[in-house]
């Protein structure tokens, strides 16, 4: 990786770790050892949107709007479980065998729509650059739920270094059913939950464009 590459990946991704800000609140729902952190912010929920997309330029590129995320990010709403980044997506296991209890945490919460912030990411290191997807989600009462996604790296080829900084815009769905959550729990193990429970757009369904909303 060349010298600017790592510094661009250094300023966009601060080690695939949490962002910390403001207060630290403890989890609620579940255990959980992960780093907490409480940003305050406002927010409503948005459109069905597909994760951002990599640039293909030698400057960074913006997809949509950080405005949304930025406004959800000040919302001062409590922290159900601490912030967690999941280890590189193309490594799933981890010991001891079984789910996190950063994880469990996470989706005890959805699945008994605990009012609250939840802030969940994954850090992807692949042969040529990384990225960090970071997803703000906000559970309102009624099992409904305002999201928000950054996703921000850099990669490189041999024509130059492509760094990046996309965002989604906010959207509001309603959560699953509980019994998803339930499954993940009774059917799946180190090797199949991430694939099967991990993945942020298995939690809701029924988007709808409504903006940022805390």
């Amino acid at each position: 990786m060349s010298p600017r590459l790592a510094a661009l990946a250094l300023a966009l991704l601060p080690a695939c770790g949490p962002e910390k800000s403001g207060d630290d609140t403890a989890a609620v729902t579940g255990t959980s050892t992960g780093t907490s952190t409480s940003e305050p912010g406002t927010s409503e929920a948005g459109t069905t949107a597909e994760y951002p997309t990599t640039g293909t330029s030698g400057e960074p590129t913006t997809g949509t709007s950080p405005v949304d995320y930025d406004m959800m990010e000040m919302c001062a709403l409590a922290m159900t479980c601490a912030e967690y980044i999941h280890g590189d997506g193309e490594i799933q296991g981890h010991d001891p065998a079984g789910f996190l209890d950063e994880e469990r945490c996470i989706l005890t919460g959805l699945r008994d729509g605990a009012v609250g912030r939840y802030v969940y990411g994954v850090c992807t290191v692949t042969a040529n650059g990384e990225s960090l997807l970071r997803v703000q989600i906000h559970v309102h009462s009624d099992r409904a739920v305002t999201w928000v996604a950054r996703t921000a790296g850099s990669f490189f080829d041999g024509e130059g270094d492509y760094p990046f900084d996309d965002h989604t815009e906010a959207v509001t769905c309603k959560l699953v059913d509980a019994p998803f959550f339930d499954d993940c729990f009774t059917n799946h193990d180190d090797y199949t939950h991430y694939p099967k429970c991990m993945k942020p757009d298995s939690w809701w369904t029924g988007c709808v464009a409504m903006g940022p909303r805390c």
